[in-house]
């Protein structure tokens, strides 16, 4: 069983880390604003405002921070969860933007303050910006200033070389963006493996454990990879990563993610342990790691492998 969304649920537990945000905007925007934000100041804001139009395009996270001397702006986050490019991008941006504004205002909370759009895109599609105006033919100069016309930022990941996401100052961003920019693709992870591995070596003993947990159910929900292979790879880190991705194997067994391994708690002990084993091989979890994580011999397992093999369980 596959988790849903699961696009949107790694974006927006890798973004709604501070630090992460932080540097993301540090990295990505231009100077001359992020000279004028002050980034100790940026907050997340509980919100969404993507209506149920918007769901089809976007997930969103937002920011507020401190602009200048007095000013105060937000910042929104936008995913672009479709695998191909947005034709009218400032149609669904300016809903998104008219949504928070008219919110604000119905609950008194705060006067319109400027957002600043940023859209997240891993797509296999060129998009290349293009402003308002430019999507109307024939408008001569006395029709431009009814067209609203706003710009947007467009972080394409596919423009981004993996040696400048590698340079990235915090890691944990590099990891999500290289597997964000590979995600669309078959078998990805093995062709960032080394990569991938280097910088999860960064990350070790910094706290790690929720954040490669989110990893490697992310890339056992986007990649083909089994749990065998992904154990493999992240043992290249250390034993800390080697220890995440066990217990997480576990936990994929225990909570039926992995295609319904466990199979309720009516069965008697020895036929979950069989049900497990014979589910979690056909997984392509190997007979080693079936008898780490069951806690059983090695031959017993390879014993009810024979058996399940010539159709006798």
């Amino acid at each position: 069983m596959k988790i849903q969304n699961v696009h949107d649920k790694f974006f927006k537990e890798t973004f709604s880390r501070i630090d992460i945000a932080t540097n993301f905007l540090e990295e990505l925007l231009e100077q001359n604003l992020i000279q004028q934000m002050n980034l100790s100041t940026l907050q997340m804001d509980n919100n969404s405002f993507v209506d149920e139009e918007l769901e089809e395009h976007f997930a969103d996270i937002l920011y507020t921070c401190d602009y200048g001397q007095k000013s105060k702006i937000r910042i929104a986050l936008l995913y672009e969860h479709k695998s191909y490019k947005e034709d009218y991008p400032h149609w669904q941006l300016n809903q998104y933007m008219l949504n928070v504004w008219k919110s604000g205002l119905k609950q008194n909370k705060y006067k319109p303050i400027p957002v600043i759009p940023i859209i997240l895109y891993h797509g296999r599609d060129k998009w290349s910006y293009q402003s308002m105006a430019s999507y109307f033919d024939n408008i001569d100069e006395n029709l431009v200033k009814y067209i609203p016309d706003f710009d947007y930022h467009l972080i394409n990941l596919n423009d981004i070389s993996d040696k400048r996401i590698s340079n990235f100052k915090n890691k944990f961003l590099a990891i999500s963006a290289l597997l964000f920019k590979y995600s669309r693709y078959k078998k990805y992870v093995k062709k960032i493996e080394d990569n991938l591995v280097d910088l999860l070596k960064l990350v070790d003993n910094q706290g790690s454990s929720q954040f490669v947990t989110s990893v490697v159910l992310y890339i056992q929900n986007t990649d083909e990879l089994t749990i065998t292979e992904l154990f493999t790879i992240f043992t290249r880190v250390s034993s800390n990563l080697h220890q995440t991705v066990m217990t997480t194997a576990e936990q994929l067994i225990s909570r039926g993610i992995n295609q319904g391994i466990s199979q309720g708690i009516s069965q008697g002990a020895e036929m979950k342990e069989i049900d497990a084993i014979k589910r979690g091989y056909s997984n392509g979890i190997s007979i080693e790691l079936l008898s780490n994580i069951l806690n059983l011999p090695v031959q017993k397992v390879e014993e009810i492998i024979v058996k399940i093999k010539s159709d006798l369980l």
